[in-house]
This record gives C-alpha cells, sequence and structure tokens, in this order.
C-alpha cells in the first residue's frame, strides 16, 4: 500500500501539453506551473480510506458588471502514481463565499471525463443539465479525484503561479487522517507543526471555468429597448 502525502515537495515530472476543451469563451483560467516548479497539492476521495479523503479548493472572483453562466470546467492532475488506471470519477464542486471559505454549495458533480495519460480533467455541465448562472462575487471551485489508494494510487491537483484570485487555496480533511485542525485549512499560510513548515508551498490551483457571459439585468434591460427601437425604425 502506497504512502499519503498532505502537501507539494514530491518530485513530479510531468508535462502540461494541453488545455482542458471549455463551451463558450474562457472566463477564468489559473494555468499549471511548469513541471520544473514541482507544485502541487493532494486533493482526492480514497474510498478504501476514507479518513485521507482530502479536498482542495481555490477561490475566484466574477467581476462586478455582468455574471456568468458557467458551462465547462477544467483542471490539471500530476499523474504522479503512473498507475495508468482510469479514476473512478472526478468530483466538480462550487461554493459561494463565506468570510473567506467555501459556503453555500452551488455544485457538486460527479464526473469521468479524466484522462490517466496527461492528467487533464474536464466535465461539460451542459450536457448533464448542470450549468450554473454565477452573479458577481467571489466564489470558491474544487475539483477532487476519486480512487483507491490500493489499487489506483495516489496523484494530486497541479498548483498553478496565476493566482487571479485573492487567497491562498484551502483544505479540508474531514476525517482527520492528515491530522490537520478541524475545519478548512490555509495550506499555504499555516504552520505545521511538526515540520515548523506551511503545510503547502502551493498557493494556488489550477483551473479553467468556461460559458458565457450574462448582462446584468439593467444592461439586458437597454439592449432590449434599443433593439425594438432600432426595428421601429426599420419599420418606419
Amino acid at each position: 500500500m502506497r504512502g499519503f502525502s498532505a502537501g507539494a515537495g514530491v518530485l513530479c515530472w510531468v508535462c502540461f501539453v494541453a488545455v482542458p476543451d471549455c463551451l463558450g469563451v474562457a472566463l477564468y483560467e489559473q494555468t499549471p506551473a511548469s513541471a520544473g516548479m514541482q507544485l502541487h497539492a493532494a486533493s482526492q476521495d480514497f474510498p478504501d480510506e476514507s479518513s485521507f479523503t482530502i479536498i482542495a479548493a481555490d477561490d475566484f472572483a466574477v467581476p462586478a458588471g455582468a455574471g456568468w453562466s458557467v458551462e465547462a470546467l477544467g483542471s490539471w492532475f500530476t499523474t504522479g502514481n503512473s498507475s495508468g488506471l482510469p479514476a473512478d470519477g472526478i468530483r466538480w464542486m462550487i461554493w459561494s463565499d463565506d468570510n473567506g471559505e467555501p459556503g453555500a454549495e452551488l455544485l457538486n458533480l460527479v464526473d469521468d471525463g479524466y484522462d490517466p495519460a496527461t492528467g487533464l480533467a474536464d466535465v461539460d455541465l451542459t450536457a448533464s443539465g448542470s450549468a450554473i448562472d454565477l452573479a458577481p462575487g467571489t466564489y470558491w471551485f474544487a475539483s477532487q479525484i476519486i480512487g483507491e489508494i490500493g489499487l489506483f494510487g495516489q496523484e494530486f491537483h497541479a498548483g498553478s503561479l496565476d493566482g487571479a484570485g485573492t487567497a491562498n487555496f484551502l483544505w479540508s480533511n474531514p476525517g482527520g487522517g492528515h491530522g490537520f485542525p478541524v475545519g478548512w485549512l490555509d495550506a499555504n499560510g499555516t504552520i505545521n507543526p511538526s515540520t515548523g513548515q506551511p503545510w503547502s508551498d502551493v498557493s494556488n490551483l489550477a483551473f479553467s471555468i468556461g460559458g458565457t457571459v450574462v448582462p446584468e439585468p439593467m444592461t439586458l434591460g437597454l439592449l432590449m429597448l434599443g433593439s425594438l427601437v432600432l426595428l421601429r425604425r426599420r419599420r418606419a
């Protein structure tokens, strides 16, 4: 049985050769750090070792002035276990923000869109009727690989140096197998007492959000009014 690692720093020689396909436009993207940076963080559901199940969540913001229709999500994993086996699935989650932590759950979907050869994971939310609309504001994203440690091994969510969000990524380990404090942990800003170093040297996760921009109601109303005026002029 393979050992567990909660943080980054394990050698990970992986080349990111593609970007997950996104429907519509790329609304948000934090690309993976280069292979030489060796940045990654655990985010995995272990059905055979549930106490070690851990999820990594990173913040993102929908800018003021218009909302988003989120239609596709993508993320990168390290393929560090070299098993070559397909994962049992990828869990995709989005929460609203609650004082700097994930709050109300807006999306919780399990899908099988994962390529163990490249580490790329993506999901088409429109195909399952799971697309969601987000108003301007702060939110949290997570993608969690699902696979037994005894069979599939352990893989890691790739880190990013882009960091467009305002906060470090957070970890949650409900079963306590990693010995974290209760609740969400600022993985980069909290010291591991056994090492004297941060729990992780990753600040941000690599992920992408695709979809369309949804005009705010006032803007949409003005656009409709403008179209109506133009139509009347054409008829005159």
